[in-house]
């Protein structure tokens, strides 16, 4: 019997292996769906103030998944601080959602591009996990009632883009909301 004497441990560690990983991939989140509700979330801006999403309900949100390393990422951010120029007096909210890097080196990008949008710092990247977030940049459109309506990614994202986008949703929400006010009337006596 010149059989390999069995290891316990060697089990263990492939299973705890494999659950790290299919945790790491996203594959044990759920990823928001496209029309469904945004996975709330509360972080911290460069400034240090506290920023949850689900106090933006009743704004249209666009959020952006950045990284200062990244090069697509940099080339989008002149252009979101056009759109957030240009849409902030219309209940929009333009947020960036920088993944683990640190304060000091956001604030420098920051100052370097003239950004006044909101950065949020997500340091350990689970704000990311929640939106599957695989490649950056990735940017998702939230209606007012907080969910999901758009998805653009890979870079090339301009203000015209975030506009029409924008313009877009804002007429099917008034067009839904036409409908549901319509429905209500016919149900009335």
């Amino acid at each position: 019997m010149d059989s390999m004497p069995y290891k316990p441990g060697k089990k263990r560690y492939v299973l705890a292996g494999l659950f790290i990983f299919f945790l790491l991939s996203g594959m044990a989140s759920l990823p928001p769906l496209m029309g469904g509700p945004a996975p709330d979330f509360k972080l911290e801006t460069v400034e240090g103030e506290n920023v949850r999403l689900s106090d933006l309900k009743g704004n249209f949100v666009v959020l952006n998944f950045w990284a200062t390393w990244c090069g697509p990422c940099t080339k989008e951010m002149p252009e979101l601080q056009k759109a957030h120029q240009s849409l902030k007096d219309h209940s929009i909210k333009i947020i960036g959602v920088n993944l683990a890097e640190s304060r000091s080196e956001i604030d420098e990008f920051a100052r370097s591009q003239n950004l006044n949008f909101p950065l949020l710092l997500d340091h350990y990247g689970d704000v990311a996990q929640d939106y599957e977030v695989r490649h950056l940049p990735v940017t998702y459109f939230i209606t007012p009632d907080g969910m999901v309506e758009g998805k653009f990614f890979g870079g090339g994202l301009t203000r015209e883009t975030i506009e029409k986008k924008i313009a877009h949703l804002q007429r099917a929400s008034a067009t839904r909301d036409k409908g549901l006010l319509s429905m209500r009337e016919e149900a009335l006596p």
